[in-house]
């Protein structure tokens, strides 16, 4: 049963030390592998970018995705949550984006023995698509499905809607975790009472820093600056 968290956790972007709470993309899935000491919770993410100039996902990726799903759960079990491939609006318009995001829900959550991660869509900065679209996937998965991600506040620094998605999420799936992909964090301060976690590689390239990390050394002086960041946020009036 969901219980409401003290605190909001960061799933960061292969962190470069020992932390509880790691995700990459389908392009580096091994690093779970790799790293299999060094994380309690893994979330493997879909990697949308990777098609970005695409409106749909090569049916050879959709297959390779289902069987890598597959054998990283052996491996883990329930540390690693697998992302249902989802079609985001933000990138570029997707048609339908929204039917399409549903329909590999339906077939994806078909499939047993995976911790899968459903993702909820809309229509770019549509918080009435966002409203049809949480109450579709509520009519597949149900409203106590362990866990469920926003997916659209993902590259939008409008914090209105992200609250209301946030918000909204919170409403329908009040038993759940729920993760917000990509959530800024001047946002969180917003919605940290109705998220559970959200995920960021952001510490890789701080814009205070001006460029992005350039060793290891930095990398992890950088990861450590962004965790303080999000300590601060998730401890004032939490």
């Amino acid at each position: 049963m969901f219980m409401n968290p003290t605190t909001v956790v960061w799933f960061a972007f292969e962190p470069p030390v020992k932390y509880p709470y790691a995700f990459t993309n389908i392009n580096n899935y091994r690093w779970f592998i790799k790293n299999s000491n060094r994380f309690e919770r893994g979330l493997l993410d879909c990697g949308v970018g990777i098609f970005w100039h695409q409106t749909e996902y090569p049916k050879r990726f959709l297959s390779m995705y289902k069987a890598v799903a597959k054998n990283l759960t052996q491996i883990f079990g329930e540390r690693l949550w697998i992302t249902i491939p989802d079609y985001c609006d933000d990138y570029k318009h997707v048609p339908n984006n929204v039917e399409k995001t549903l329909r590999n829900i339906k077939d994806f959550i078909s499939i047993n023995d995976v911790n899968w991660l459903p993702v909820v869509q809309s229509r770019y900065l549509d918080i009435f698509s966002y409203f049809e679209s949480l109450e579709k996937t509520k009519e597949i998965i149900g409203d106590d499905y362990p866990r469920v991600a926003i997916g659209t506040v993902f590259k939008t620094r409008n914090i209105r809607f992200i609250v209301e998605c946030c918000k909204a999420t919170r409403n329908v799936f009040r038993k759940s975790w729920i993760h917000a992909f990509g959530l800024t964090l001047h946002a969180l301060p917003k919605v940290k009472k109705f998220i559970n976690s959200f995920d960021s590689s952001a510490y890789t390239f701080p814009r205070q820093r001006g460029h992005s990390c350039k060793n290891m050394r930095e990398r992890i002086q950088y990861f450590n600056e962004f965790l303080q960041r999000v300590n601060k946020i998730i401890e004032v009036e939490k």
